[in-house]
């Protein structure tokens, strides 16, 4: 018995040890995060809602708050964050050549793209739909397009799904491609095509782009399901681990209801065990990525959680005032989701 005892003793020194050893693994962009003392983030080239920067260079939008969450969470500060602008054709060389620590814009997860461009994606922070932008009075729905010209981003998901939905309807469509989505909105606006197609989040945005907006509508009908989020090159698995759990936290904070202002309270006196997980009181979770214990502590004070960003981005307190939808927590019908903080 004495034996077994000693084996086990052996066996659980030996798995301590090794997982010791796994949170020392290094991290060559989270060290060069910290030497440089701030994040680099690939964003959109302007898209109101999601990443859109004013004429004083002030960034917003609910990829720029999940970019200042990630910053908040690595280095305590929010602010520490510079924002690079990406069409659809520059994003993946941008990230794959290290110029950016990560893609946070609205980039559809794919097959082929994970298997191909040697990126991961590390969640979904948004439930996007394919649908069209139309002049008011020419169309309701994607079934009324038969024979039309449609402008769409060239490389983009939009493009080929486009045309695949209408082929496989026999509908004939001409599909005019654009090397920016600027171009393909402008293209539209300018009466080149009959409609214009992205996601349904992103169009929400555009419109408000256009010469006189309330002559264009928005279908509300989508012909595809194309979830969005943060984006990292391949390796650096613990950089990974943090990037995807800064977005589960915030998505957690909002199902345990911590906000940025009632933080401070949940942490001193919350007795929910994954409450106080998450605050960094109990369990040394920022310690196992490299990080101090407060992570998403800082985050949730500084930006917020998934929710308060959702509202004020492209919720009923902005401009797009897009409904929750699928991007609705679990528990409300939607389909946002975490794994537990344990």
């Amino acid at each position: 018995m004495s034996r077994l005892s000693l084996a086990l003793a052996a066996a659980l020194s030996c798995l301590c040890g090794a997982a010791s050893a796994q949170q020392l693994v290094p991290s060559p962009t989270l060290d060069a995060i910290k030497a440089r003392g701030h994040l680099e983030c690939g964003v959109h080239l302007g898209l109101p809602g999601f990443s859109f920067a004013n004429d004083k260079g002030e960034w917003s939008g609910i990829d720029v708050d999940y970019c200042r969450a990630l910053a908040a969470a690595i280095l305590g500060d929010s602010t520490k964050v510079k924002f690079t602008p990406t069409s659809v054709q520059q994003r993946w060389p941008v990230l794959q050549s290290g110029q950016v620590d990560l893609l946070s814009r609205n980039t559809t997860i794919t097959f082929s793209r994970n298997a191909t461009l040697g990126v991961n994606f590390q969640g979904i922070n948004f439930y996007e739909g394919q649908t069209f932008v139309v002049r008011k009075g020419t169309a309701t729905a994607p079934k009324d397009l038969d024979g039309a010209s449609i402008c769409v981003a060239a490389g983009s998901t939009e493009e080929k799904q486009a045309a695949d939905w209408f082929r496989e309807r026999n509908m004939k469509t001409s599909i005019i491609n654009f090397q920016k989505n600027d171009d393909a909105i402008a293209a539209y606006d300018s009466g080149r095509c009959d409609a214009y197609t992205a996601g349904l989040g992103a169009l929400a945005g555009q419109r408000s782009k256009l010469k006189d907006p309330d002559s264009h509508v928005v279908m509300t009908e989508t012909i595809s399901n194309d979830p969005q989020g943060p984006t990292t090159r391949y390796g650096d698995e613990r950089y990974q681990l943090v990037v995807r759990w800064v977005l589960n936290g915030m998505i957690a904070a909002e199902l345990l209801g911590i906000t940025s202002k009632n933080v401070d309270e949940m942490k001193a006196k919350s007795t929910s065990a994954e409450v106080r997980r998450l605050l960094g009181v109990d369990g040394g979770f920022g310690a196992m990525m490299g990080l101090s214990n407060d992570w998403m502590f800082n985050a949730i004070k500084q930006v917020g959680n998934y929710g308060e960003s959702y509202e004020r981005t492209v919720g009923m307190g902005s401009p797009l005032k897009l409904a929750r939808g699928k991007n609705e927590l679990w528990t409300k019908g939607g389909a946002l989701f975490t794994p537990p903080f344990q």
